[in-house]
């Protein structure tokens, strides 16, 4: 009998009397035991009915009905020697834990479920038995602990690494299963060695501790991965308690994988509805071949493809080699001088996985020029509130993309506040590229309520055959002491203006988010304003009308604010996101107001104040190319200058620095590039160094806001060794004897090669000259 030798007195201590009722219900055991068949102890349970996980507690309440033998005057608690549990709790007992109340129901609470098996074994050893009692106590809602072969997954199926590198990598193992997962083990193997030759497990067995459900921990592995090892998907086993589970490892190698750049010869002097053919070259610039190359040209409402199909197929195309594919193109407007041409290309790599990517070239016409429209930016605006009477300065400057003719410009203000210096301007012509200053001063009269008024800049002419009127804004805040006193006398109403504002950046950028603050004033000296709600809009749309200018990121466009005390001020923050397409000017923001004043009635007002957007600049140098360079001969290098920015740029000077070359031609200056467009720069290198030569192309040039930028982008020469001198033949060594050779070959030799230099002579000269021609017209 187990537990024979436990003192009685301990476990009896625990013993309480309780006044207990027994649960009814359920299914019911007993264990008839006798003693010199003269005692009968029987033991009843009822099955645990509560839904248990590993870790869960319960409690156990078996009924023990004990009929002793004549004359035995002992109760169960007497003859009770010790009280065991075994199975699916993992709880050892102590006094405490036993309770027997005084119809013999013995209690244990607060068992805890090991998550394994679904029941419990009670035993209760007690005086003069051979054998203990024993019930068997069901666990009916008891949801057993599975292997971690059963339950555990892995949340990856692909994991980059890089071949020449020693890399750790993360395994996330998961419990997906809706029971406890005991402890096992994970074990790790390349499933094909042969192709996976190079790639070393650091680690190939790791220990996986238990988890609930929906547990998930991270396992970290070592990778050592050989340079050589080839490029693609190599199978990884994991092993987990018997159960296989497969991660891919997708192995970037030491080449480029393929890689398609299109350049584009012809593309000048397009004709309204004439056909041109241009020829589109490809070339593979990565490591392995491209397959299956296609190559589509996407016609536009401007340019279409004249001869077949816009789809051309070419086979392959090798690394580093070029493939050309002539294609004959019709414009049907010339009005617009770059026309954009997207060249979408599709490809099977290396892995056998199809890419694509788009590209886009740009054909020029000889039609006539769309001129771009003029530009106003405000440089000074007043600041703060100005009282009557008192001046205050609004100074903007004009800028000319293309050249504009009888220019009307005028500076506009609300009524009552009034110019008192010239506030027309008409300029009969605005040069190329110039750019223009003015300045009114203004002066609020005593008409002008307290308030935030706007002041609008207009330029009129005619652009592109049609009357257009550009505009700009700006804003000036207005204190009328003198009127809010009368009022006050009266029955005045108390005013809410924008009392500050400000944007951080000052300059906003389009297509980024900024921060914009702005102060509700209260200029009423002694009433309060209660309930306020503000909304903020901007009606001016983005290029095409793709939205309004400013969204508000994360929040909403109106404010409110329960109490505004007079004279308080209270400053209200919104982010606020710029579309891309917005168009570099200062752009009016409205803010539509409703409050109340002490009494409950309802006021209105409108404020209006400005932010300055500009765009972003983006210059971007592609397709530097060098013909055949030889040790002291010279090579002309050629670098397409692309502006794909939102704006156009001015005052560009490009120039070419490097070691072990010089530059002929280096410098060259263009005026404006537009939005869009792009410019070829050709200088000539004389390399006086073999082998591996690098150098910088320098670009410095001026934004929308006159700011200078500057970029630099490096390429690289190959140089080969000049070629050895042809040896001659000494005059003594020729035999006298021999008869001497006729002399018209030598003669046409002689000629030929006269004609061939001269050839030579005069296209280097004609080149040169129209580089320099073309530097004269850029810098005009």
């Amino acid at each position: 009998m187990k537990g024979k030798n436990r003192a009685m007195g301990l476990l009896m201590a625990g013993i309480i009397a309780a006044s207990c009722t027994y649960p009814t219900g359920g299914s019911l055991y007993a264990t008839e035991l006798q003693q010199d068949e003269k005692s009968i102890l029987v033991l009843e349970a009822d099955a645990v009915e509560a839904k248990l996980e590993k870790g869960d507690t319960f409690n156990v309440f078996v009924k023990a009905t004990y009929t002793p033998a004549q004359g035995d005057k002992r109760s169960l608690s007497d003859i009770i020697q010790y009280i065991e549990l075994s199975g699916s709790t993992s709880k050892s007992l102590t006094a405490k834990d036993v309770q027997i109340n005084g119809d013999n129901t013995i209690i244990i609470m607060d068992l805890v479920y090991n998550g394994t098996g679904n029941s419990v074994e009670l035993e209760i050893g007690y005086e003069g038995m051979k054998e203990p009692a024993t019930v068997q106590i069901p666990l009916k809602n008891a949801t057993a602990a599975i292997s971690a072969g059963e339950g555990l997954t892995l949340s990856q199926s692909v994991i980059n690494v890089v071949a020449g590198e020693m890399q750790q990598i993360t395994l996330t193992v998961k419990n997906d299963s809706k029971a406890y997962v005991e402890s096992g083990k994970m074990k790790l193997k390349m499933k094909d060695t042969t192709s996976a030759k190079g790639i070393a497990l650091k680690k190939k067995e790791i220990s996986l501790s238990s988890m609930n459900k929906g547990e998930q921990k991270d396992y970290y592995v070592t990778l050592d991965v050989d340079k050589d090892v080839t490029r693609g998907i190599h199978d990884m086993v994991v092993e987990i308690e018997g159960k296989e589970h497969i991660v891919k490892l997708k192995v970037d190698s030491n080449f480029m994988p393929p890689a398609l750049e299109v350049n584009v010869t012809n593309t000048t002097a397009f004709e309204a509805n004439v056909a041109k053919a241009i020829q589109v070259n490809i070339k593979n610039v990565g490591h392995v071949a491209a397959k299956n190359v296609k190559l589509e040209i996407v016609p536009n409402e401007k340019v279409f493809v004249a001869d077949g199909s816009n789809v051309r197929y070419v086979e392959n195309i090798e690394s580093g080699k070029v493939q050309t594919v002539p294609v004959s193109l019709i414009v049907n407007d010339t009005s617009t001088y770059n026309l954009p041409v997207e060249m979408k290309l599709s490809y099977i790599d290396d892995l056998g996985e199809t890419q694509t990517s788009s590209q886009f070239i740009y054909l020029s016409t000889k039609g006539s020029v769309a001129q771009k429209e003029l530009e106003i930016t405000t440089i000074a605006e007043p600041i703060g509130l100005k009282k009557i009477g008192e001046e205050f300065n609004i100074g903007f400057k004009v800028t000319t993309p293309d050249e504009a003719k009888n220019v009307k410009i005028s500076v506009k203000s609300s009524e009552g506040i009034v110019s008192k210096s010239k506030s027309i301007f008409i300029e009969p012509k605005l040069a190329k590229g110039q750019t223009k200053s003015y300045n009114v001063t203004f002066v609020a009269t005593e008409p002008v309520t307290t308030g935030t008024y706007p002041i609008e800049i207009v330029a009129e002419y005619s652009l592109n055959g049609k009357e257009v009127a550009i505009k700009q804004y700006a804003t000036v805040s207005v204190e009328n002491e003198k009127a809010e006193e009368g009022e006050d006398k009266g029955k005045s109403k108390p005013k809410v203006i924008v009392g500050t504002y400000s944007s951080n950046p000052v300059v906003v950028k389009a297509g980024e988010e900024f921060d914009l603050e702005i102060g509700f004033l209260n200029t009423n000296k002694s009433k309060t304003v209660n309930n306020l709600k503000a909304n903020l809009t901007v009606k001016e749309q983005g290029e095409n009308d793709t939205g309004s200018v400013f969204t508000p990121v994360n929040a909403s466009n109106t404010f409110f604010i329960d109490t505004l005390a007079p004279g308080q001020m209270e400053v209200k923050n919104i982010r606020l996101y710029t579309i891309p397409s917005a168009k570099p000017k200062t752009y009016e923001i409205t803010l539509e107001m409703e409050y109340e004043d002490e009494n409950g009635e309802a006021i209105t007002a409108t404020e209006h104040f400005g932010i300055p957007v500009e765009q972003v600049t983006k210059l971007e140098v592609a397709e530097v190319q060098v013909e055949y360079a030889e040790l002291g001969m010279p090579a002309e290098m050629t670098a397409n200058i692309y502006n794909t920015g939102k704006t156009s740029i001015s005052n560009i000077r490009i120039s070419t620095t490097g070691e072990g070359f010089e530059v002929q031609d280096n410098t060259l200056i263009i005026g404006a590039l537009e939005k869009g467009s792009s410019k070829t720069y050709m200088p000539t290198i004389i390399p006086n160094q073999s082998g591996t030569l690098t150098g910088q192309i320098q670009i410095e040039y001026e934004d929308v806001t006159g700011k200078m930028q500057s970029l630099t982008h490096d390429f690289q020469v190959e140089v080969m060794e000049s070629a050895p001198p042809m040896e001659e033949v000494p005059m003594e060594e020729v035999p006298m004897e021999e008869e001497k050779p006729a002399k018209w070959p030598i003669l046409l030799g002689v000629a030929v090669g006269i004609g061939i230099a001269a050839g030579i002579t005069a296209f280097i000269m004609k080149k040169r000259k129209d580089k320099l021609a073309e530097i004269d017209i850029d810098e005009d």
